[in-house]
């Protein structure tokens, strides 16, 4: 079940602020862009990308789809 955090919208330039807080690792807002235009490749050779919404020309994920993206990476 999702709690309303979870479901809350983040927009992409508040991503790199989020990712240092869950990961320790701190990434340029570009290389967030490319994790959601191109995608990152995994271990095994998949390629997996940043899962967003589009509102009002902007684009924003959540703070869930952040941290499946940091595990599918992983």
């Amino acid at each position: 079940m999702e709690t309303p955090n979870d479901t809350k919208l983040i927009k992409i330039s508040a991503v790199p602020a989020l990712l240092a807080e869950l990961t320790g690792v701190s990434r340029q807002r570009l290389t967030i862009y490319n994790w959601i235009k191109v995608g990152c490749r995994t271990h095994d050779a998949r390629i997996v990308k940043l899962q967003t919404k589009k509102r009002m020309g902007q684009l924003f994920t959540t703070r869930a789809r952040l941290e499946e993206f940091i595990r599918e990476v992983e």
